[in-house]
């Protein structure tokens, strides 16, 4: 796989504009896009038969973090999260050498804040032996936790045509989705969110009416947001 980097004045310009779109990007899925836009040809990752351009790693790779296991721990190294394979790639600090480490060999990591444009707070994930039975096989970021409810966003990374190129039949293009879970801490319930006003406030009416504090805008111009308060009244509730 080649590397190149990205100018950070093209970065900004980039995310200033998509701030002033009307629908929403996620940050991650906007990593992505300018990934895939300032790519030079041949700059690819080999997965099975297809050349796939972009990447499939969170914010790119060797991020400042630490991670954690039941029997061991490597903090203030550099990790790289693999959305595709939903493995974390650990650089040794004393020796540089790459050890990738599956959900089921690791509990949690965390990729620091490190001035990125992108995001502007550490991130912390779990893997989902330590959330739910019920939750698939992957790694989760926490978004909040709280004494009620859990919120968290799982990222998965999968293959796409590349519409602007339709001769090359084995290119294939990164696409970055990402959806938000919630935990039930008194019934361990743990449930999909699906981004829609009307669904969500007929998920709680027996516990609260959201309906006053959920605004259709929000839902669509940044859900994450959006969810953050209602999770907010929710734990506070």
């Amino acid at each position: 796989m080649k590397y190149f980097i990205l100018p950070i004045l093209s970065l900004f310009i980039f995310i200033k504009c998509n701030a002033q779109a009307a629908s929403y990007t996620d940050p991650a899925a906007a990593y992505l896009k300018v990934m895939l836009e300032k790519g030079s040809e041949g700059s690819y990752q080999q997965i099975s038969n297809f050349k796939v351009i972009g990447t499939s790693y969170l914010y790119g790779e060797k991020l400042p973090g630490s991670i954690y296991t039941k029997s061991e721990k490597s903090e203030h190294t550099n990790l790289s999260y693999n959305t595709y394979n939903q493995q974390v790639d650990v650089y040794l600090n004393a020796t540089n050498q790459i050890i990738s480490k599956k959900t089921a060999e690791v509990d949690s990591f965390i990729i620091y804040n490190s001035n990125s444009i992108f995001y502007n707070e550490d991130l912390l994930f779990y893997t989902s032996k330590l959330i739910s039975s019920s939750a698939k096989d992957a790694f989760y970021q926490v978004i909040i936790k709280g004494p009620n409810y859990n919120l968290y966003k799982n990222y998965s990374a999968n293959l796409d045509i590349v519409s602007t190129n339709y001769i090359q039949s084995d290119l294939r293009q990164f696409n970055l989705e990402y959806n938000y879970y919630y935990l039930n801490n008194i019934t361990n319930e743990f449930k999909k969110i699906k981004l829609s006003r009307k669904k969500i406030i007929d998920d709680f009416s027996k516990i609260i009416d959201l309906s006053p504090s959920i605004d259709f805008d929000e839902i669509n111009n940044n859900p994450e947001i959006a969810l953050k308060k209602i999770f907010n009244i929710l734990n506070n509730k």
